[in-house]
């Protein structure tokens, strides 16, 4: 080494019977070249799991060759990884190959983040094992995608769900029922089918989650339907609870005055009574016309006629009934009274 010119760079000296070392610093004259790694990594991995699959693979190379065995240049030493909370770390397996692993420090979830980017360098082993005056790689770009695992099962977002339908008729679409799915993936997140799991019941459902009648349906027949649906989202996965859907069937509307009876029999001397307490103008949505008339009681000893006509208008006009007291003489003589409603 002396005849060399390398006396200055000798560090310590030590000699014994069996054995003569020398350590010495030669990371200035063999150290040259830096680690080379690939410009950019494309990575993947899957949600709850710490292994990442690396394309190209993660690997470094360095061009200085060992010398002696107390020498470590041209070894790869680690992967150091620069990107803000960034849930990866990056392995050395072989320090003379170079060969490195991408894996997961901390928790990984499609959910919360979907991808990652950071840098990261290769660091050979300098000029000795502690790493001193190790050289490092330029800085790559890692990009990581993280793939989702199918862990939600489809919710519904009502509890239930209630519609009334018309007797009679078909139905393109009565409701819709809805279900979403917290998983962050297309695949698992969408929902591709519904189904109705009560059976025997007259209605179908599509894939939008639209249920119609298959069959016209009878208000005498059954007032009221309560069936079952369930969602599933496209990787199969059932819906963690089924939901009901209540439809209630409703007769034909037909406008006039409803809750009340043609023929209403009063015992002259009994005191007053209610004609028509469930008497109500059904509308169905538009205005109506008509007449009501109180005709005179069926006695013939006298004539008393008791009311006036009604002339029924648009629904947003009041409806007035103006009664006369009749005197009792003006019934005398009569058996009963009714009323006629034409």
């Amino acid at each position: 080494l002396r005849k060399r010119g390398l006396k200055k760079n000798i560090r310590h000296c030590s000699a014994s019977a069996s054995q003569f070392l020398l350590v010495f610093d030669l990371n200035v004259l063999f150290n040259k070249h830096k680690p080379w790694i690939e410009t950019s990594y494309h990575g993947v991995i899957t949600e709850n799991m710490d292994t990442v699959l690396l394309d190209p693979p993660l690997v470094a190379l360095d061009k200085d060759a060992p010398v002696f065995e107390i020498v470590f240049v041209g070894e790869i030493c680690a992967f150091k990884i620069y990107g803000q909370d960034a849930p990866f770390e990056a392995v050395v397996l072989n320090r003379t190959s170079g060969e490195g692993v991408l894996r997961a420090s901390g928790q990984v979830d499609c959910e919360l983040q979907k991808e990652y980017t950071f840098i990261i360098q290769a660091y050979d082993c300098g000029a000795g094992p502690d790493g001193a005056e190790w050289k490092k790689s330029h800085k790559a770009v890692v990009h990581i995608q993280v793939d989702d695992v199918n862990e939600f099962s489809p919710t519904f977002r009502e509890q239930q769900y209630k519609a009334s339908v018309t007797e009679g008729k078909i139905y393109d679409s009565i409701l819709q029922v809805e279900a979403w799915d917290q998983d962050c993936s297309p695949q698992y997140s969408q929902i591709c089918n519904y189904e109705i799991v009560t059976a025997g019941t007259p209605f179908a459902i599509d894939r939008n989650g639209n249920i119609r009648n298959t069959e016209h349906l009878s208000y005498e027949k059954q007032q009221s339907y309560k069936i079952m649906v369930t969602a599933f989202d496209c990787g199969q996965k059932r819906a963690s609870e089924d939901v009901a859907v209540h439809i209630d069937v409703k007769p034909v509307c037909k406008p006039g005055w409803q809750g009340w009876m043609r023929r209403v029999d009063y015992e002259p001397g009994t005191g007053s009574r209610q004609l028509f307490p469930k008497m109500h103008l059904e509308m169905c949505g538009g205005p109506l016309s008509g007449k009501m008339h109180l005709v005179k009681p069926l006695c013939k000893p006298r004539t008393c006629t008791v009311g006036s006509n009604l002339q029924l208008g648009p629904p947003d006009q009041a409806l007035l009934l103006i009664w006369r007291r009749v005197p009792r003489p003006l019934l005398g003589g009569c058996p009963s009274a009714f009323l006629k409603i034409l």
